[in-house]
């Protein structure tokens, strides 16, 4: 019975414990779980742009730190890649159905976009639920939320002030400060807060402001490299220089930041550590921040009313050591930093204090060891006194042992040093030598026999080696010699060849050194012979390697300059010159073989083009390869016209088929011809001038020759000038699609439609896309601008179903550079899946001149895409080669007839043969005809009795915008009513209704 106390405790306080734990699971009266809060946010750009993610980043922490009982719900706008009214209405749709009337606390908004989309939910759909934005300036914010209820927000402002000061503060010695801002609107905006700031008395005085000049980007550096010494720049928006050209901020500022003699300071985080020095900087976090912790405190309870009227800046001071440390600036007068990048790592003062420690402890040591250092020296010198006297007796004795001992090892020394040597001249990988020049004997030891193949006793004189050099390196040799031996040299160096006993040649590296006696005369000489055959070799095949390509074996630049400079200054001193031409080559949609067949394909047809061009120039002409697929081909002397005789030759010499890994490749060549004197005085305005006359033959139609003109260099700075304008116009969407509609002659209804793109710039004006598409090719903008316009064009065609519309079928051209991509299929097929559109009611539209090159892989590509559906047009048929091949190859079902055929084809008996032959053969292979650029409706009627299946033109329609669609499709059925269907012997069969006995194809029953 003494253990049952102790096991009734313990009984005791298992049963608190259970108790306690069941109390705290159940509800206590007057304890209320707070319900969670719905909270909606709103972001206008997309995920992982910079500013976005910072700004969702600080309203996810302030609410999760603040707020735990709020759910958050986010969506994103996409607004600034795709700023689309229905994109917006989508959005808005989904938002209804996932939250209904109610469910929504609070809503939170960041920038334009989706602060506009947080007010048309509240009017619509939530009522006045509390709603806070921020990224938005606040006039624009006062602007959108003038008449509403409930609104609190963060507004977007950069702090000017606050960079100046610290720009100041970190150079005491700044006097002026030039603002660096183009001319669009953000820019120019930077100028007005300036002055707001100055006319409030907040711009620092004696502080003088410039705006420094538009410039184009180049003269741009050159200003920002000769600032003076008491300047800084404030950089605001610099996107386009005057020329039009387009910089990403990132990269405009590493490029300035590195010619600037002046410090830049910046307004923007996200351009820390690209090129500014610092600044009080404008933080899409702190902005996040603060946003949250406004949505915290009115999850929580608090009303917008109670709120405070102050918000916190969302700013951080920061600065970048590198250009501190570059300008020489103060950070001590700047004061406390939120972020200090790019500071290198300082042991001492990151260990500071570990340092301080250690080197306590090791000065204490220190001490230690000097004390018990004193006092072991104070026992030895008490011991040594008591040795000293039986040192003195065995001294004697031990200097003679001592004496005997050194002459014997002195002895053996002597005999290890021979061993030694003889070993070293047995091992060594060179001839060792020595020459008596008195008695002119030599002593050759080491690889004799191994390197030259004889005995070294049968060069035992000078005569004797002199015999073995090279006759034309002997007198070099010998000059050598004699100058050390006349002691004008320190030493004997020299390079030459040594004949084997094979009666080849080895290269030596001789190096040696006299021995004088007392009246300077030469007595002795020792040194040796190095084998650098191997070394001589390699530099040889370094120099080959660096005058001539390896792939083809061709001279390259390098070698190419130097022969022309040659040649024009021989031509100089002779006083008369002869013709001299350069025959730029490069080959036509090389880059689009490159990448769908690789690069090991691509080096075999160089190298077969390489050889095929060095046989067709003929002998005496020299042939360079630049790089690339460009060849260069010199033309010196004859006859004027050689030039283009020597292109005419290198173009037929190309036009059979190159067979490269079982493919069948057919190449062309653009020429450009540049003459010596009258396109260039010197190789490099030579090679520019026929590089740009090569350029000229690509615009005139590919595998074209052509001579420099002057009007060329104009036209290359036009296209230069197209390029950067179309690339401008991409990214701000400035491009338009129109649609011209087909009619079938059959019935007279519209059976589809062809996108048509367009472009008005606001300097060019209209832009035919005859001028700005070959840019796009050439630059590869091409891929991305067609991919728009395929996805564009499947859009409207599901508009137009969803408008009852649906057996409409549309039209889209198709480049060489899109259908030359290795995932040209996989795109399609993204764009039909994202769009909805059934693939038989799309139609491709390619052209001959895109069967060029491979065309196994194109016919590969268009299969693929046939075989679920989608059509294949072959356009503008009759233009180019024409094969018939095409027509029976290519999986295409529809044949374009080029406008040339249309023309007169109502007046001129030989044009409606050629039409009625063309169409006969289509039918005959189930192809389905287009004419293109019907006018009038003779035409119309003609065409009609000639089996053409569809018309299109201005007889139909102009290509129309897509708002105007409706309209010409009602507009055309009542025309339509009216408009003759010709049989095909020229018989008026009647209206459009007549069309009932024909096939849906357009041609007559068999």
């Amino acid at each position: 019975m003494t253990g049952w106390p102790a096991t009734w405790i313990r009984g005791c306080v298992l049963m608190l414990m259970l108790l306690a734990m069941a109390a705290s699971s159940l509800p206590v009266e007057g304890r209320a779980t707070a319900p969670n809060r719905i909270v909606l946010v709103l972001h206008s750009y997309h995920q992982g742009y910079e500013w976005t993610d910072h700004q969702a980043a600080g309203i996810g922490k302030e609410l999760a730190a603040s707020a735990p009982n709020a759910s958050v719900v986010t969506h994103y706008l996409d607004w600034k890649r795709f700023p689309e009214v229905q994109g917006h209405d989508r959005l808005r749709a989904l938002i209804s159905h996932r939250l209904p009337r109610g469910s929504v606390d609070v809503i939170v908004s960041t920038d334009d976009a989706a602060l506009i989309l947080a007010l048309d939910l509240r009017r619509e759909l939530y009522g006045p639920v509390p709603l806070v934005h921020g990224g938005v300036i606040g006039a624009s914010a006062r602007r959108l939320t003038e008449y509403e209820a409930n609104v609190i927000g963060v507004d977007e402002g950069k702090d000017i002030e606050g960079t100046v000061r610290m720009a100041m503060a970190a150079d005491p010695g700044l006097r002026r400060l030039f603002v660096l801002r183009d001319h669009t609107e953000s820019g120019t905006a930077l100028d007005t807060q300036i002055d707001e700031l100055a006319a409030a008395g907040r711009f620092p005085a004696g502080l003088e402001r410039q705006i420094l000049p538009d410039l184009p980007f180049a003269r741009l550096e050159e200003q920002l490299a000769t600032l003076p010494p008491d300047s800084a720049v404030l950089l605001g928006t610099y996107a386009t220089d005057r020329d039009g050209l387009v910089l990403p901020p990132e990269q405009f500022l590493e490029l300035m930041s590195e010619k600037s003699s002046a410090p830049i300071y910046g307004l923007q985080e996200y351009l820390l550590g690209r090129g500014i020095a610092g600044g009080s900087l404008l933080s899409g976090l702190e902005h996040g921040r603060a946003v949250g912790s406004l949505a915290a405190a009115i999850v929580n309870g608090r009303s917008i009313a109670s709120l405070p009227a102050e918000r916190p800046e969302s700013v951080i001071r920061a600065m970048d050591y590198r250009q501190v440390d570059r300008y020489g600036l103060d950070l001590s007068r700047v004061g406390p930093l939120d972020r200090l990048v790019n500071k290198p790592f300082s042991f001492l003062e990151t260990y500071r204090w570990l340092v301080i420690t250690v080197g306590i402890v090791i000065v204490l040591l220190t001490v230690m060891v000097l004390i018990l250092s004193f006092a072991l020296r104070q026992r030895r010198a008490a011991e040594a006194a008591l040795l000293h006297s039986n040192q003195a007796l065995s001294q004697s004795r031990r200097d003679l042992q001592a004496k005997l001992e050194e002459l014997t090892v002195s002895r053996e020394a002597l005999c290890e040093r021979e061993r030694r040597m003889r070993l070293v001249a047995e091992a060594s990988r060179d001839i060792i030598w020595s020459w008596n020049i008195a008695a002119d004997t030599r002593v050759l030891s080491g690889r004799v026999v191994e390197l030259l193949g004889v005995d070294a006793l049968s060069i035992d004189s000078r005569a004797a080696w002199l015999d073995r050099i090279h006759p034309d390196d002997r007198g070099r040799a010998e000059e050598a010699l004699q100058r050390h031996l006349s002691g004008e040299l320190p030493e004997y160096r020299s390079e030459y060849r040594v004949r084997h006993r094979d009666g080849s040649y080895l290269w030596f590296y001789a190096t040696g050194k006299a021995l004088f006696d007392d009246t300077g005369r030469p007595v002795m000489m020792a040194g040796s012979y190095t084998d650098i055959t191997a070394e001589k070799r390699q530099q040889d095949w370094l120099d080959h390697l660096a005058h001539f390509d390896p792939l083809t074996g061709l001279p390259n630049r390098l070698t190419l300059e130097k022969h022309v400079s040659r040649l024009i200054a021989d031509d100089k001193s002779s006083g008369h010159s002869r013709p001299l031409a350069l025959l730029f080559l490069d080959m036509d949609n090389f880059k689009f073989i490159n990448d769908s067949f690789g690069h090991k394909a691509g080096d075999e047809l160089l190298m077969a083009l390489g050889l095929r061009v060095r046989r067709a120039a003929g002998e005496g002409l020299f042939i360079a390869r630049l790089g690339g697929d460009e060849f260069v081909v010199v033309v010196h002397g004859g006859e004027p016209g050689e030039p283009a005789d020597v292109a005419q030759r290198l173009e037929q010499a190309l036009a059979a088929p190159f067979l490269v890994e079982g493919q069948h490749f057919f190449v062309t060549c653009s020429v450009g011809i540049a003459r010596y004197p009258w396109d260039g005085r010197c190789f490099d305005d030579l090679l520019q001038n026929a590089d740009t006359a090569m350029y000229r033959a690509k615009d005139s139609g590919r595998g074209r020759i052509c001579t420099f003109t002057p009007e060329m260099n104009r036209r290359v700075v036009e296209r230069m000038r197209m390029l950067s304008r179309a690339r401008l116009a991409f990214d701000r969407q400035s491009f338009s699609l129109q649609y011209q509609p087909q009619v079938a002659t059959s019935d007279g209804r519209v059976r589809g439609f062809e996108a048509l793109i367009r472009w008005t710039d606001a300097e060019l004006g209209p832009v035919s896309p005859d001028r700005f598409i070959p840019v796009c090719e050439d630059s590869g903008l091409i891929v991305p601008l067609g991919l728009w316009v395929l996805e564009t064009a499947c859009i409207e065609a599901m508009g137009l179903a969803c408008r009852g519309i649906g057996s409409i079928t549309m039209s889209v051209n198709m480049s060489a550079v899109q259908l030359a991509q290795n995932d040209f299929v996989p795109r399609v097929l993204e764009v039909l899946d994202r769009t909805g559109l059934p693939p038989n009611r799309l139609e491709l539209e390619i052209t001959e001149s895109q069967m060029i090159g491979s065309l196994d892989a194109a016919i590969d590509k268009l299969n693929a895409l046939r075989q679920i559906g989608v059509h294949i047009a072959l356009d503008d048929f009759g233009t180019g080669y024409s094969s018939l091949t095409y027509l029976r190859t290519l999986p295409i079902s529809t044949l374009k007839l080029d406008k040339a055929f249309i023309n007169d084809v109502h007046r001129r008996p030989d044009a409606r043969s050629m039409v009625s032959s063309i169409s006969r053969i289509a039918h005959d292979l189930s192809r389905c005809v287009v004419a293109e650029g019907v006018e009038e409706l003779a035409q119309w009627e003609a065409l009609s009795r000639m089996g053409c299946d569809m018309i299109q033109g201005y007889f139909v329609s102009r290509p129309l915008p897509a708002d105007r669609i409706d309209g010409f499709l009602a507009a055309w059925e009542e025309r339509r009513m009216v408009l003759p269907i010709v049989s095909r012997d020229d018989v008026v069969v009647g209206m459009s209704t007549a069309g009932a006995n024909r096939q849906p194809n357009g041609r007559e029953p068999v």
